[in-house]
């Protein structure tokens, strides 16, 4: 059963701080060095102060520290604030993508946590660093600075009607962002709608999208106050922020796989390995943008696993799709569901590289969801071959995580991601929504 509620939020106070536009920030780990740099110009009291980066490989002790001394001092000085009562929290982000205007609605609640597997639905595998460095936040902090996003079939309709109600008033913030997005922020917090929305989540699903080093953080952390005497109601509990599946500004984008570091040996392997799993079809297209070759891929790719070779030199740039069915097949039987012949990552990952480069295959990878990046790569030679994959179509990704299949590490970029420091979460004291 899904405990969704409302929460006594921790919001920055504009007198003070100053507006939100130089205030949030990107989730901690697509920021840079250099972007962390440039958003600490833009403000002294920007979320990257509390929230980090994760560019650090080893994690520095004392960064944490730090940010706990700044985050309390900022709760002394008035520069953040709490909310005068529990409530939900209803972004809309308005983005441009392709030359198309869309816009984004997300609820922001506090999930009361439960082992993975049952109401909340993990897509993908995690990686230790990222969970030691944002338990180390969370111990020193004892706060969320950015929400987790996770996925939901609105199938009645509830949220969607209280976010209509919701709009028709003026919001409670607006502002922009360096990303060139416009942000809207409004509070629910009226009995009825929020009984209406805590009910009608109660028996769903929610699948995790962004934040899943984070949620696991949040069950380690809220287990280990447990067990030392120490937890807290609200520990039980991690900032949430969920999003229809049905919303038309949702996109479910690819990440793109460069390979890189192959001995002759190993990469004239890889190329005959290629052949015999895929079709290889040449195609004549223009790689000086990513564009075209994104294009092809999304039309070929509608009815079938598709994807597309850029081979370094005068290799070229073909199509695709597989040869050998009964391959995949003896493949996807090990990994427990047919459908993850489907899957382009999948197909690439353990019928392709894994069976050639062995476990340690990551180590020859570069993931990228910017296909110029992908591109120049293998143009500039730090990159042999680059694989352009299309987004996960959302009922196959539905199928797969509903039937407790993890899809490979980044099989998926949501677009546009959840910005830091629009709200935040307390980990300390009493449980949300009284």
């Amino acid at each position: 059963m899904v405990d969704f509620r409302p929460f006594r939020g921790i919001r920055y106070r504009p007198g003070v701080a100053g507006p939100l536009d130089r205030l949030v920030c990107p989730p901690y780990d697509v920021i840079s060095l250099a972007q962390e740099r440039v958003l600490l110009e833009g403000s002294d009291f920007n979320m990257v102060r509390l929230e980090l980066t994760e560019a650090p490989v080893e994690p520095d002790g004392g960064r944490y520290p730090a940010a706990a001394r700044t985050y309390h001092q900022w709760l002394h000085d008035g520069v953040l604030g709490y909310e005068d009562g529990p409530t939900y929290y209803l972004l809309r982000q308005r983005f441009a993508f392709e030359g198309v205007a869309r816009e984004r609605y997300s609820l922001t609640g506090a999930l009361r946590l439960e082992e993975l597997g049952t109401g909340v639905l993990p897509h993908e595998d995690t990686a230790a660093g990222p969970k030691a460095d944002r338990l180390a936040l969370m111990e020193a902090c004892h706060a969320n600075f950015s929400p987790l996003m996770a996925l939901f079939e609105d199938t009645d309709k509830v949220v969607e009607r209280a976010r209509h109600a919701a709009i028709a008033h003026p919001p409670t913030a607006e502002f922009s962002g360096d990303d060139g997005q416009d942000y809207a922020l409004w509070r629910i917090a009226d009995g009825e709608s929020v009984a209406a929305i805590a009910a009608t989540l109660a028996p769903r699903r929610l699948y995790i999208a962004d934040g899943h080093h984070r949620y696991e953080t949040a069950l380690n952390y809220a287990k280990a106050r447990a067990e030392n005497g120490g937890g807290e109601p609200a520990a039980d509990f991690v900032m949430m922020s969920i999003i229809d599946f049905d919303d038309p500004g949702l996109l479910i984008l690819p990440y793109y796989r460069v390979v890189h570091g192959l001995s002759a040996q190993l990469l004239t392997q890889l190329r005959e390995r290629i052949v015999q799993v895929f079709l290889n079809q040449p195609v004549a297209i223009d790689t000086t943008s990513p564009g075209p070759l994104e294009a092809l891929v999304a039309q070929e790719g509608v009815a079938r696993a598709v994807l597309s070779l850029v081979g370094s030199g005068t290799e070229g740039t073909s199509l695709l799709t597989v040869r050998d069915a009964g391959l995949v097949e003896r493949y996807s039987a090990e990994a427990s569901s047919p459908a993850m012949g489907e899957l382009e990552a999948w197909l690439l990952q353990e019928v392709v590289l894994r069976p050639v480069l062995g476990d340690d295959f990551a180590r020859h990878v570069t993931y990228t969801h910017d296909g110029q990046a992908a591109l120049d790569q293998v143009r500039e030679g730090g990159g042999q071959l680059a694989f352009f994959l299309k987004g996960v179509p959302r009922d196959l990704f539905v199928r797969l995580v509903g039937a407790g299949i993890r899809m490979p590490r980044k099989s998926t970029y949501f677009h546009p991601k959840l910005p830091s420091g629009v709200v935040m979460y307390s980990l300390e004291g009493a449980a949300p929504g009284g």
